[in-house]
């Protein structure tokens, strides 16, 4: 689609994106409150001890589930998607064979491997109580190839477009845990915890199962290698995100642990709830992409005009919808941390003010990142990744021992910066990816608004003075996104009525 047809088609291609990003994030939103609730009442029920095994059971289910899954939820999409977008109803069938085949293998293989690996793991984990909850855990082994079977209906809702069951899935999931786990703890106490975790897993997969064998029939073969084969693009894909795990993973317990040395103990502490703060906004704003536009752009991949009219409409619209957000975060930001946590994390409030503007330039980022996932290209999706990783540690701990927590912030702004130009200079040589005007004029506009709201919050005392120039600030932003989505003829009929209601006032 030419860009001339992209504008004079706006309110159908713009309305879409948004229709979807508010739909993924309202459900991501959702499922963000059900999990603290689900938290705040496993911790009054459990205690910390409670709350610790859950955690650890949780994260070893986790980590077999992540070194054998292949990440099928995201790997396989864009086979799914290039086979739907051909209309071939055989070749679907026959691609939807090798997901689910793989899905079937990859979790039997991870299952065994936990059954085999759980005295070792409890030893390490659980030390001299081992013995008590080697049993236990090893009940949760099945829970991996739930996991994976998941992994592979997921996939396929999100290649073939059913994208409000996986919007209701997303909701669902957290509902699930919520009344399965809760009256567990209650009756049951703490022996709860694996009957929990293993009946929240095994329903889940029902609920996705309900949603998929309707329209296609479970058949899979996981031990026919010539079926196996075909699925060689999604292996490799897959371990090109199991390394970009391991790389993020590693790469944020360095971080906290050399914060830990160069500060005191509370460093990391403090440094984890501001991180949590800074991607917990930005994560429901992106919640659309993994599923409604990594799939559509999977489907065009082979055409490069019809990629940079798709890549720059999400950025285009990710630059409309999130600055104006974003900067009533950092506004806030004094009244939510002490509101989520306690007063002895106002020290990170610094820090994720200034963060906030690596969370701006990831709005152009993340979008252009997923080209390379897109066109398979699974050497350069793990070497930016890598390279991503390498720049997080140095600049982070750098920037605490300039600055101690504000130079966090800054550490995490300039890495935002300096991978933005990474992506789009790769994006750009390896796939002639170009960014529009529109993407330009959008960022010059809000630029300004956030360079002035976070030196507020650096310089400015808390009082009537900040709150009314960071205010400002914000209802600018808000102004400018409304003024540009009525370019575009995108602007929801509510706030339109509203604005006329509020022009007519203003007239008589």
């Amino acid at each position: 689609m030419g860009r001339k047809g992209q504008v004079r088609g706006g309110k159908s291609v713009y309305g879409h994106t948004i229709k979807y990003m508010g739909i993924f994030g309202g459900a991501h939103g959702l499922s963000i409150l059900l999990n603290m609730l689900r938290t705040k009442i496993s911790s009054k029920l459990l205690g910390v001890a409670g709350m610790s095994i859950v955690a650890l059971s949780n994260r070893t289910v986790q980590m077999f589930s992540d070194g054998t899954g292949l990440s099928l939820a995201f790997s396989a999409v864009r086979k799914i998607s290039e086979t739907y977008e051909n209309h071939d109803e055989a070749a679907l069938s026959r691609c939807l064979k090798v997901v689910r085949s793989i899905a079937i293998l990859t979790g039997t293989v991870g299952m065994l491997l936990m059954l085999v690996a759980t005295p070792v793991v409890c030893d390490w984990v659980f030390e001299e109580s081992s013995l008590h909850y080697m049993p236990k855990v090893m009940m949760l082994s099945p829970v991996v190839l739930f996991m994976a079977i998941s992994n592979g209906e997921i996939a396929i809702l999100r290649g073939t477009r059913r994208l409000n069951k996986v919007a209701l899935y997303t909701f669902a999931t957290s509902f699930i845990s919520l009344v399965v786990a809760v009256p567990l703890y209650c009756f049951i106490g703490i022996g709860g915890i694996f009957v929990a975790i293993f009946s929240t897993a095994f329903l889940q997969m029902c609920l996705l199962l309900s949603f998929t064998m309707p329209r296609y029939r479970y058949r899979v073969s996981p031990f026919s290698f010539s079926l196996l084969r075909e699925g060689f693009d999604m292996v490799k894909l897959g371990a090109g995100f199991i390394f970009a795990s391991m790389f993020n993973a590693f790469s944020m317990w360095l971080v906290c642990a050399l914060l830990s040395d160069v500060g005191d103990g509370r460093t990391a502490g403090l440094f984890s709830a501001g991180f949590t703060m800074i991607t917990l906004l930005p994560g429901v704003l992106f919640a659309a992409l993994d599923s409604e536009y990594y799939p559509r752009l999977s489907g065009v991949a082979s055409d490069v005009n019809a990629c940079n009219s798709m890549v720059n409409e999400q950025i285009e619209v990710q630059l409309l919808v999130q600055p104006p957000m974003l900067i009533a975060f950092i506004v806030a930001m004094p009244i939510l941390v002490p509101l989520l946590y306690q007063d002895d994390f106002i020290p990170a409030v610094a820090m994720a003010q200034f963060a906030m503007f690596g969370m701006f330039m990831r709005t152009m980022t993340f979008p252009l990142s997923y080209l390379s996932l897109s066109k398979n290209d699974t050497f350069v999706y793990v070497f930016m990744e890598g390279v991503y990783s390498v720049l997080f540690v140095a600049l982070i701990v750098g920037g605490y021992m300039l600055w101690n927590f504000v130079g966090i912030g800054a550490g995490i702004a300039l890495l935002h910066i300096l991978d933005f130009v990474m992506v789009a200079l790769v994006t750009r040589f390896r796939y002639g990816m170009r960014l529009n005007g529109n993407v330009v004029l959008y960022f010059m506009l809000q630029l300004p608004l956030f360079i002035a709201v976070i030196a507020v919050s650096l310089l400015l005392p808390m009082g009537w003075s900040y709150w009314v120039v960071g205010g400002v600030c914000a209802l600018l932003s808000v102004a400018v996104a409304l003024y540009m989505f009525s370019r575009l003829a995108v602007v929801p009929v509510s706030v339109s009525r509203f604005a006329d209601k509020l022009l007519n006032k203003f007239r008589r």
